[in-house]
């Protein structure tokens, strides 16, 4: 008993601190320093609770990779603190998969939590709306520019990082839902029940003032494309630019040029849609057209931290030193072999579905991979996963 409860607070813990990060715990880089002392403790439960799965395998060789690779091909570049952290994101999740296992946690548990998750970053919009709103110190705040007053971050670090992880979060529990009800979501049928979550889901990414969260809305609306469903999400998208309309938010307008100007791959053009948009999009372009497996810098790298080292030369307005380009980067950085490793392990650990393929598109292909939003959709996903086995195993 006390095995299990010890194990279900860790895991509780990690979950909370993956897919949260309060002000008052971000460091620099917008590091969530909760979370890193969380993962400095992971080897030690990967230790107290001992069962192997066979993602073990593919993090372990993954892990290797990303020592051996730099070692062997530039080691002048070797950055032991760099290389670590990825290892810390590897052991927590290891650690992860046996608590899931020890703490006998059930999807009513992971459902609830999800549920939680939702309204924690409601509410504390809503405390921050009403701060801004009264001229009172706004709580909570990080990454807040005066000039767009009402663009705040939620309980992530900046309004970008809210949108998709409260997406993220919805997506899951809806699944989970449907796991639970043993059918699909019917729209009509289950709002009434799970109105208050919709309503603190909508709100939340309608009112957040980021421009991600209209990326993010018709993705998790994509979960009810059917023939019977197809006009209350007509009627649903209506009433959101009405009150998108009425409320003059022009975040939904960046984002549309935005996404035009990114079809030409033209990154002045994407630069004059939206320059901070500019800074997650153009990484990819310019990555995407050095990569190469007919020398060894293909295959093992050019080094740890390269892209640090010339990117801001294609992107103007950035300080020196930025880095991107998603997965991009690590085949960039330490080669195809780790690359190849790592899109495996992702590949083990999902239910392939379309839409969890856009999920992890969208929120692992796209960010390197010292990232907590990483973390958070691989560990959720795994997750999904593991009950949706569970169930389905005891059906039959």
């Amino acid at each position: 008993m006390r095995i299990k409860s010890t194990a279900r607070f860790f895991l509780y813990a990690i979950l909370v601190a993956m897919a949260a990060s309060p002000a008052f715990a971000l460091g620099e880089g917008n590091r969530n320093l909760l979370l890193i002392g969380l993962m400095g403790l992971s080897p030690l439960l990967v230790l107290r609770f001992k069962r192997f799965h066979k993602t073990d395998v593919w993090l372990g060789v993954f892990m290797l990779s990303l020592i051996a690779a730099p070692m062997l091909n530039q080691p002048q570049s070797m950055r032991w603190s760099t290389v670590l952290y990825s290892c810390m994101f590897c052991f927590t999740f290891m650690a992860y998969t046996r608590l899931l296992y020890f703490s006998r946690f059930t999807i009513h548990k992971y459902h609830k939590l999800l549920t939680y998750l939702i309204y924690a970053y409601f509410i504390v919009l809503l405390i921050q709306q009403f701060c801004v709103l009264t001229g009172l110190p706004i709580f909570n705040l990080s990454n807040y520019n005066p000039i767009e007053p009402w663009k705040l971050n939620s309980l992530a670090a900046e309004p970008s990082h809210s949108a998709r992880i409260v997406a993220l979060l919805m997506y899951c529990y809806i699944s989970m839902k449907e796991l639970i009800l043993n059918r699909n979501y019917n729209l009509r049928k289950d709002f009434k029940s799970d109105k208050w979550v919709w309503l603190a889901f909508l709100w939340t990414m309608l009112t957040m003032g980021s421009g991600t969260a209209y990326v993010f809305i018709p993705i998790v609306l994509l979960k009810f494309i059917q023939k019977k469903n197809i006009l209350p999400l007509i009627l649903l998208l209506t009433i959101m630019l009405v009150v998108i309309n009425s409320l003059g938010i022009t975040a939904i307008d960046r984002t549309f040029k935005v996404f035009m100007a990114t079809l030409t791959l033209n990154p002045e053009a994407i630069i004059e849609a939206d320059h901070s948009a500019s800074i997650r999009i153009i990484p990819f372009i310019i990555l995407a057209s050095m990569l190469s497996l007919k020398t060894m810098n293909g295959w093992l790298g050019h080094g740890v931290d390269y892209v640090s080292t010339f990117l801001s030369d294609f992107i103007s307005g950035v300080p020196q030193g930025i880095s991107g380009g998603g997965l991009f980067q690590v085949w960039i950085e330490y080669g195809f072999v780790s690359f190849a490793l790592f899109v495996g392990f992702c590949y083990t650990l999902k239910k392939k579905d379309a839409l969890t393929m856009i999920f992890w598109f969208m929120l692992v292909f796209s960010y390197g991979i010292n990232n907590q939003i990483v973390w958070l959709c691989i560990i959720l996903l795994f997750t999904n996963n593991y009950f949706n086995k569970l169930i389905t195993f005891k059906k039959i």
